[in-house]
């Protein structure tokens, strides 16, 4: 057995920093929700996202997904990302318009949890970026050009967060919130 440390596996260390996410509350202030974390390209949403609403245990929402397909380049000790694409989203209606969206879902739900993320991404010492990110924002997004409900539709308020980042093979400093 060689002294080489394994491969640091973005995935499983992402999943070890969001674990330390709090809480966001419901848009009606009623409940909270510990926000989910997933990965893969968009056949694998789907499926994940078919496979929650079956289940009916809880709203797969909010919702951490990291997009495949992106590129890792390796050193001994880290793991260096470009453009790694982090989808927040919560379940809406296709009702609601812009103004209440951005007043309800983007300002309670999506952009706390987005200045969670980048607090826990600063303080969790695995972790170093330069504070600068792409956003962009996705108001009552669908795959179907109609955006109306039905089963195996998923109607979305969402931010695409994408940044550059190192991520190390370092002990998780407990982020408090």
């Amino acid at each position: 057995m060689s002294n080489v440390k394994n491969i640091i596996i973005t995935e499983k260390r992402l999943k070890e920093m969001f674990d330390l996410l709090p809480n966001s509350e419901a848009i009606d202030g009623s409940a909270s929700f510990k926000p989910i974390f997933g990965y893969g390209d968009k056949k694998e949403l789907n499926a994940f996202l078919k496979a929650k609403n079956l289940v009916k245990t809880r709203t797969p929402y909010p919702l951490i997904w990291l997009l495949y397909p992106y590129n890792e380049y390796h050193c001994k000790t880290n793991v260096e990302i470009e453009r790694l694409s982090l989808i927040l989203a919560v379940q809406t209606n296709a009702s609601m318009g812009n103004e209440k969206r951005i007043n309800s879902t983007f300002s309670k739900i999506l952009f706390p949890l987005l200045n969670n993320i980048k607090w826990l991404f600063t303080r969790a010492i695995i972790v170093n970026w330069d504070n600068k990110f792409e956003l962009t924002k996705y108001p009552n997004y669908s795959e179907d050009d109609s955006a109306t409900e039905h089963a195996g539709t998923f109607i979305w308020d969402a931010l695409k967060f994408v940044i550059d980042i190192k991520i190390t093979d370092d002990c998780l400093n407990k982020v408090k919130f």
